[in-house]
C-alpha cells in the first residue's frame, strides 16, 4: 500500500509481536507493514487490541511509563500506563523520558482522543480547517489597504506580499524542526510539546487538530507584528505582516489537505507522499509543508523509499 492511500485508513493498530513495525489497515486493502525508520519502539511500548467501542477506544496501551516506589529497602519500577480513553494530555507527562518514543509510534483514526476534561478548553483544542482562511484572510486584506492607503502602489504592496509568504516558508521550516521536533523528557516538557505538535504525530489523522486554533494564532501574531515592525517601516510593516499571515494561511490550508485530501496528480499527490513519509517512515527528515525547498537547502531531506519507484 502507498503512502498516499494512508489518508484513508480507518484503524490503527500495532502488533506487540511485531516490535518496530507500524501497521496500517485500510478499507480493501490487507494488514501493511510499515517499518519506522526514525526508531525501532521496544514491544513493551506498543499499542494493542482489546479494549471495546469504536475508533480509539479499543486501542489499550500497553505500559509505557515508570514510576518507583520503595518495598523493604528495594526499589521497584512500576511501569505507567496511558489510557486513551481518559483525557491525554496530563498523562503524558508521566512517560518522562520514553515519551519520544511513544509519540511517534501513530495511530491511525479519523477520531481523536480527548485532550481535557474541562469542556471549554477541550472546545479550544478543535478547529475546522476553514475557519482559518474565514477568519484570518479578511485580515490579510484589511493589511494590504492599509500599506496601500500609507502611500505605497498596488505593485509594491505584490511585491512586499510575495517577500512575506517567502519568509513564512523559513519560518514554516525552522519551527517544525526545532521546535515543534525538539526533544523531551520531564513532565512539562512533555505535556507542552504533545499541545504542541506531538499530539499531531500521535493522531495524525485527527481532522479537528490539524490546523492551529484561532486563539493561539491571535496570540502569536502580537510578537511576530512587533518582530515585523522593528526591521520594516511603519508603512510597509502591515503589508509585509499580512504577506507572512497569507502564508501562514496558505500552510495551514495545505497541511489539512495533504493528510485529507486525495490528489491525483503533481506536484499535489508528490507533496502528499513527502509530508506523510514525514509521518509514517522517517520523522527526523522532511521538515517542509508547502514545499521541500528547505530541507534542500539544510540537507534534510529524506532518502528516497524503496517503494517510490513501484507507487510512480
Amino acid at each position: 500500500m502507498s503512502l498516499e492511500e494512508l489518508a484513508n485508513c480507518e484503524i490503527g493498530q500495532l502488533k506487540p509481536s511485531e516490535a518496530g513495525t507500524f501497521y496500517c489497515k485500510a478499507p480493501g486493502f490487507p494488514l501493511v507493514p510499515l517499518p519506522l525508520l526514525r526508531s525501532s519502539p521496544r514491544p513493551s511500548l506498543l499499542s494493542r487490541p482489546g479494549g471495546e467501542g469504536e475508533g480509539l477506544r479499543w486501542e489499550k496501551p500497553a505500559a509505557v511509563g515508570a514510576a518507583a516506589e520503595f518495598r523493604l529497602g528495594k526499589m521497584v519500577v512500576q511501569e505507567f500506563t496511558v489510557d486513551l480513553n481518559k483525557p491525554l494530555v496530563f498523562q503524558v507527562g508521566h512517560l518522562e523520558e520514553r515519551y519520544q518514543e511513544w509519540v511517534h509510534q501513530p495511530i491511525v483514526s479519523k477520531e481523536g482522543p480527548r485532550f481535557f476534561g474541562n469542556d471549554v478548553l477541550e472546545f479550544l483544542t478543535r478547529t475546522k480547517w476553514w475557519a482559518v482562511p474565514t477568519i484570518w484572510l479578511p485580515v490579510v486584506c484589511w493589511l494590504l489597504v492599509k500599506s496601500i492607503e500609507m502611500g505605497h502602489t498596488i505593485q509594491e504592496v505584490a511585491v512586499m506580499i510575495l517577500f512575506g509568504v517567502f519568509i513564512w516558508t523559513l519560518i514554516e521550516y525552522t519551527l517544525h524542526r526545532f521546535l515543534f521536533h525538539i526533544e523531551t523528557k520531564s513532565y512539562w516538557s512533555n505535556t507542552a510539546h504533545y499541545l504542541l505538535h506531538g499530539c499531531h504525530h500521535k493522531h495524525p489523522m485527527d481532522s479537528l487538530r490539524l490546523v492551529f486554533p484561532p486563539t493561539a494564532t491571535a496570540i502569536l501574531c502580537v510578537p511576530f507584528w512587533k518582530l515585523v515592525a522593528f526591521f520594516a517601516t511603519p508603512s510597509t510593516t502591515p503589508a509585509l505582516f499580512g504577506g507572512g499571515l497569507l502564508g501562514y494561511v496558505m500552510y495551514d490550508c495545505t497541511h489539512y489537505y495533504l493528510h485529507h485530501g486525495q490528489p491525483s496528480k503533481d506536484p499535489a499527490k508528490n507533496l502528499k507522499r513527502y509530508h506523510l513519509n514525514h509521518h509514517f517512515r522517517i520523522q527526523n527528515k522532511g521538515f517542509g509543508i508547502t514545499s521541500s525547498l528547505w530541507d534542500a537547502v539544510f540537507g534534510t531531506l529524506p532518502p528516497p523509499s524503496k517503494t517510490t519507484g513501484k507507487n510512480n
